[in-house]
């Protein structure tokens, strides 16, 4: 059976390149380019399962899933240049294809268009443009902490960790927090981001399992290397055990929200962990 959100999906796909129409060429390529590079989309799935579970209507729902996917797509664009991280997806990075400036471009205008969705939500719109602000605001400056502390071989786990929630958290906790105001559930909007803050620092540490070896060439910030330089006998396994940690907490965290959104939340926990073969790993 074919779910409400697998049935919107195509549809905040639609709005997204919309939304992101440019008269310019080269900008325009390099918009679809990204946009069709691929990814799970887990930030517009969790808006629009968080949205139904709510009981929001449909125009609700794909404004929510579009502005956040649309926000985290342009992060990835900027952090890929200010990375250096030439492949994005399998593919090159829009800016080792298109160029720096061309990429600058591209993330500000999917930047922009973040805005542009969340107008379709009408009269209810300004307070919800005005908490995405909020949300932007600190993953910014968990970028900017990022790019600084990754001069750093001294950062030590709670560092990393503070630095990995501002940065990853915010963004990907939007969506259900959006969904939530909107549904009349503000109160609820602090234990979304305190689940989603905990599932995100976990996701990011499996990222670093992965990506340990070229992190460690580029110098880039990793769980790691901070838990080799802390002495860990088996710095994977460490950073794995704490990664399960984080989600188990993100779970316990979010049984005190509303409807079915613990289900759900779970449900991506499960969805992660079993793409990293992570749970199956430690405990055979």
């Amino acid at each position: 059976m074919v779910s409400q959100t697998q049935t919107l999906l195509p549809a905040v796909e639609r709005r997204m390149f919309a939304l992101c129409d440019s008269p310019d060429g080269v900008l325009q390529s390099a918009v679809e380019y990204h946009l069709r590079s691929g990814g799970s989309r887990i930030r517009a799935r969790l808006g629009l399962d968080a949205s139904f579970a709510l009981g929001l209507p449909k125009r609700d729902a794909t404004a929510i899933a579009t502005a956040c996917e649309l926000l985290h797509n342009a992060s990835l664009i900027h952090d890929d240049l200010q990375d250096q991280d030439a492949e994005r997806r399998g593919q090159p990075a829009v800016w080792a294809k298109f160029g720096p400036d061309v990429a600058i471009c591209a993330g500000d205008l999917l930047l922009s268009a973040a805005y542009a969705a969340l107008a379709a939500l009408g009269e209810t719109a300004a307070p919800v443009i005005a908490h995405m602000h909020t949300r932007v605001a600190i993953t910014i400056q968990g970028q900017s902490e990022d790019l600084d502390c990754a001069k750093r071989a001294d950062l030590s786990l709670p560092e990393y960790e503070a630095i990995a929630t501002g940065k990853a958290g915010p963004l990907l906790s939007l969506p259900l927090e959006l969904a939530l105001r909107l549904a009349g559930e503000g109160e609820q909007v602090s234990t979304a981001l305190r689940a989603i803050n905990s599932f995100a620092l976990g996701y990011q540490m499996l990222d670093d399992i992965a990506d340990a070896d070229a992190d460690a060439i580029a110098g880039e910030v990793n769980a790691v290397r901070i838990m080799s330089v802390a002495g860990a006998a088996d710095p994977e396994r460490a950073v794995r055990d704490r990664a399960l940690a984080h989600l188990d907490r993100a779970a316990e965290i979010a049984q005190s929200l509303p409807t079915t959104i613990p289900d759900i939340v779970s449900g991506y926990i499960d969805m992660l962990l079993h793409r990293a073969g992570v749970r199956k790993e430690l405990t055979a």
